[in-house]
């Protein structure tokens, strides 16, 4: 029974917990404020509906970072990139060799912050370091310890820094992400973070909207109007040349979601459409 590790109680983490806690995994669940934890910790873990089924149990839950890491195989830091440095620091003088690091996700440049972050604090140990290109799961989170997972995402992609221990990292997560395939190396995992190509434009698109009281609109449907569709496939095409330029092949934003979710269209404005409306669409 592999021990993970995981690092950050938002939705991300939570997902992680149910699907790993469902699949048999002995886990521990760390994140500094107490608030987010305590009834996950008095009910021993999460009741899981959905796609996936059943009681999640979870051996530790703790504010406290040492004894979550104490023995663990793998670690998972599901924090957002913004604490990626915080983390490392934290963790530089608790690791021991043969521990991974999965950043999920790395954003851009995750696992670059988190190896500098190690070596800058003293880590004597040789870990792992590996992330994800993008979150695993959907999911809705109605009550403290209970959640309904929605989506499974069918693609996703892991890259280690350095990119010769890929197969030492996929063989320790391989059976908890199975749709997940090794990526040459951290530049194509970090020019394939959608969340920077998805929502920039439409945030910046309708600031209006966003600003104006009690407005309130489908992101993707309503907000790719056919001009915003139009600067997004523009700013898509300056990432491809950005990852071109790298010699790093990553997929443009309309196969992608086509790719990962295996529902769409033959337009990016008809992808965004069946996304939302439709009874399988993540974005509803």
């Amino acid at each position: 029974m592999t021990t993970v590790t995981i690092i950050g109680a938002g939705l991300g983490g939570v997902a992680l917990l149910a699907n790993l806690g469902l699949a048999g995994y002995r886990l521990r669940l760390h994140d500094r404020d107490e608030a987010r934890i305590t009834k996950i910790r008095e009910r021993g873990g999460l009741d899981v509906e959905g796609l996936v089924q059943g009681f999640a149990a979870v051996e530790l839950v703790t504010p406290v970072l040492p004894p979550a890491v104490e023995g663990a195989d793998v670690i998972i830091v599901v924090t957002g990139s913004h604490f990626h440095a915080d983390v490392a620091r934290g963790l530089a003088p608790l690791l021991k060799d043969g521990q991974t690091i999965l950043l999920i996700q790395g954003g851009t440049g995750g696992a670059l912050v988190v190896r500098r972050e190690l070596q800058r604090a003293g880590c004597r140990a040789t870990v792992d370091v590996a992330e994800m290109d993008n979150y695993p799961y959907s999911l809705g989170w109605p009550e403290p310890t209970r959640v309904t997972m929605t989506i499974k995402k069918r693609f996703l992609q892991i890259a280690s820094l350095p990119s010769t221990r890929i197969d030492a990292v996929m063989s320790k997560v391989r059976a908890a992400f199975p749709q997940a395939v090794a990526a040459p190396n951290v530049l194509t995992t970090g020019l394939t973070n959608m969340n920077a190509t998805l929502h920039v434009v439409n945030m910046v698109g309708n600031i209006g909207r966003l600003e104006a009281t009690g407005n309130t609109y489908c992101f993707y449907a309503e907000g790719y109007t056919p001009s915003l569709i139009t600067l997004l496939e523009a700013l898509d095409a300056e990432r491809l040349a950005v990852a071109s330029a790298f010699g790093a092949k990553v997929p443009g934003i309309h196969a992608w979601l086509l790719q990962t979710y295996g529902l769409g269209g033959d337009t990016l404005r008809d992808t965004f459409h069946r996304l939302t409306y439709e009874a399988t669409g993540p974005y509803q």
